[in-house]
Order: C-alpha cells, then structure tokens, then sequence
C-alpha cells in the first residue's frame, strides 16, 4: 500500500483537484503501474518498492538510474506494453484535474521494442482518456547519439512526436551534436526541451539556454544560485517544469527538506513554473501531492497555486482556440472559488 507523502482536507483535496491544471514534466517509463509489473512478476512486486516511503532519499543519481534500469526499462518491449502503462497513467492525471499532459518516452528504449517509433506513439495517444490532451517528447541522454543516432534523427519526422527533450545524468559530458540536432528539431516543428539545474549548477542551465536554444527547463531549480540567472528567467519567460518532492527525494544540492525547496524563491522572484510529479514510480508521488506540498510547507495560497497551473496551460502545445477554451475554464473556477484574481492572473513578477 502507498503511504502518501502529504495529505490534505477535504476541501483543500477538492480545489487541488478541481484546478484544470496541465502536467508537463511526466516520464512513462519512471511511472510504470505498479500493478502492470506486478502482473509479469506477482512474487517480486508482491510489496511496495522501499524507495515509496516519504522518508527515503537516494544515495546518488546513479543510484536512481540503476533502479530505474532493473525496475522498469525491461517492461517496454511492444507497443501495447507502452499502450497499457500509459492507460492507466493518463488515467490517474486526468482523475487529478489534468487537462493537457506532456509525458516523455525513453527514445533509445525503442531500440529493444518490437514495434516502430510510429506505432509506440499511437499506442500512447490512444490510451489517453476523453478529454485529456496528450504530447510526447523523445528523451535521450547526453552521449545517446553515438549508438543511436539513425533512430534519433527518423524521431524527427515522426508527425505524432511533439519533441525532444535532453535528459539522463546532467553530469555527463555534453557531446556537439545535440546543439545542431536540437535546432533541426525546431526547424521540423518540434517542441525542444533540456534537463538542467538539477545536478549541475547555475551555469550548465546557461549553457543550455546558450547552446541548445530551448524556452523551456526540465527542473531548473538550481538557477536560484545565480541571481542573474533568475532575472533573466523572469524577463525571458523561460519556464521551469518543476518536481519539488522528486528533488527532495533524490536530495539535490540545498534541497534537505521541502520547506527548503527553492520554488518558493524563483516563483517570487517572477520565474514561470510548473508543478509536476516525474517519475511516479521511483517517487511514490501523486501529482496533487506536489500542491499539497507547496501549500504545507511553502505557504503557497490556493491564488499562487493557480497562478502555477495556469502558467502550465499558458505553456501547452494547443491549438488558439483549445488554449483559450481551457483559460476560460480556468477563469471560471477561479472566479467560482473566490481566488485573488491580481495574483492568480498576474505574471507572478515582484516589481523591482
């Protein structure tokens, strides 16, 4: 059984849950159904993994990724194991007050499935409940290109890929490639999108933001360690999709606790964030756990929090006429819920 790692009443656990909100920072192989493994090995997920309890913290990143290889990567090998992950995934976003979801799928994991970039793509998209929408990124890690890079370069003009986003240990180093790539990406209408700020320092997400040309951060969060950085974030409108009980968990560098957790300052200091859950499986998280989170130990208000889910809609790969039908479903329950408009709608900006 889960144990949650924070709760709420009744009626904060019905605004939470009621807020359209988008998730944009979800990658399906990190949140495999519990169940789904369960069914292929009954005995060996017979109990909850150990890293589900609130208390746990990984040891390194490499630590993570190895769990993350032994638990998960050998489940995806057919379209229709990738179908019923994110079934029940979609699922579950959807039952949280999701509108709009931006998962990612491990590209060179296709290498070892038995179907087609194509066909694993439509098998997502397909599973995706009435009403929810759903883009999907590639996600390749920094010294990918070398064993892959015909798979790589066919993911361009794949029509039901969204894009691409640099992910894996930020440590690793960073190989010429990926700058003319991600442009090409662009250039075949694709979304761009990088991991930074989570292991590496403020000046490895400059150098994202200089080379690779993207506008929107997996994480981010240590920007705060370079108030120039933030500025720039804040004038730019860079987004950071952030996963603040992911970074408690996998105790990146200043963040102890969750009341240390430097969302709170980059919101603040007018950033655009979202708020997201990962890897579900390695956390043991719920998306609306994160809310929780930030009201609890942040003294975020239910005005900020929407501010945040509005950002991530402000953010979605929509059409002009689906993004503005959502914002007006947002307005509507702000307005319904009696929220500080100047807040919930405002650029989240300090002035000075």
């Amino acid at each position: 059984m889960r144990i949650p790692h924070y709760t709420a009443s009744a009626d904060f656990t019905r605004f939470v849950r009621a807020l359209p909100k988008t998730e944009t920072h979800l990658h399906l192989e990190g949140s495999t159904p519990l169940e789904l493994l369960r069914e292929l090995e009954p005995d060996r997920f017979r109990t909850p993994p150990p890293f589900w309890q609130p208390g746990f913290r990984y040891d390194s990143f490499d630590q993570f990724m190895g769990l993350y290889d032994e638990y998960c990567m050998d489940f995806y090998r057919s379209a229709q194991r990738y179908h019923d992950a994110a079934k029940i995934v979609l699922a579950t976003c959807a039952e949280q007050g999701c509108r709009y979801v931006e998962t990612s799928i491990h590209l060179p994991g296709l290498a070892a499935a038995n179907d087609s970039g194509p066909e694993v793509l439509a098998a997502i998209r397909e599973a995706a409940p009435a009403g929810l929408e759903v883009r999907i990124f590639a996600g390749m890690c920094h010294n990918d290109y070398a064993a892959h890079g015909p798979l790589i370069e066919a993911a361009l003009g794949w029509k039901d890929l969204a894009g691409i986003d640099l992910h894996g240990p930020e440590y690793w180093r960073m190989e010429t490639w990926s700058i003319d790539l991600w442009r090409r990406a662009r250039d075949a209408g694709k979304m761009t999108k990088a991991h930074a700020g989570e292991f590496m320092p403020a000046p490895f997400v400059r150098w994202i933001l200089d080379n690779l040309g993207v506008r929107r951060i997996e994480h981010g969060v240590r920007s705060v360690e370079d108030p120039e950085l933030v500025r720039l974030l804040a004038r730019e409108r860079i987004t950071l999709d952030i996963c603040p009980i992911s970074n408690v968990k996998l105790a990146v560098q200043g963040i102890g606790s969750m009341a240390e957790h430097p969302i709170r300052a980059l919101f603040d200091a007018g950033v655009p964030v979202t708020l997201n859950s990962d890897d579900t499986f390695f956390f043991g998280n719920r998306l609306e756990e994160e809310y929780f989170a930030l009201h609890q130990e942040l003294r975020f208000t239910r005005s900020e929090l929407a501010r945040i889910a509005l950002n991530g809609i402000e953010i979605a790969l929509l059409d002009p006429d689906r993004k503005q039908a959502l914002k007006a479903e947002w307005k509507a329950f702000a307005e319904a819920e009696s929220l500080d408009l100047s807040v919930a709608e405002g650029s989240n900006r300090l002035v000075g």
